[in-house]
């Protein structure tokens, strides 16, 4: 969620990734993803470090029905005032999202 909405994280970056998932149903699936972003060089750069978990279902409805809905809070290391990239303070970001999968 992080390096789609809240910055790009693909350079000057150092991340550390732990995910969970469990299978309570043949058709379900529930998983966490934690997520520690870590800016490499701060000299002349944002700081866009920050820390995220990712709460997620896949819900198999049918053979060509896949429903997964998501949360996503990230809360980054520094504001935009403090040298961050985040506009308003360094508070919580919550993020949601649905995608529907239609494999055919």
């Amino acid at each position: 969620m992080a390096a789609n909405y809240a910055g790009p994280f693909n350079s000057n970056t150092q991340v550390h990734h732990v995910g969970f998932k469990v299978n309570p149903l043949e058709t379900l699936t529930l998983g966490a993803l934690y997520f520690d972003f870590d800016t490499l060089n701060t000299r002349d750069n944002l700081n866009m470090g920050g820390r995220e978990l990712d709460l997620y279902a896949e819900w198999v409805v049918s053979d060509n029905l896949i429903v997964s809905p998501l949360v996503g809070l990230y809360q980054p290391d520094k504001s935009l005032e403090d040298g961050g990239l985040q506009g308003g303070g360094n508070g919580t970001n919550v993020y949601s999202q649905l995608v529907v999968i239609v494999p055919f």
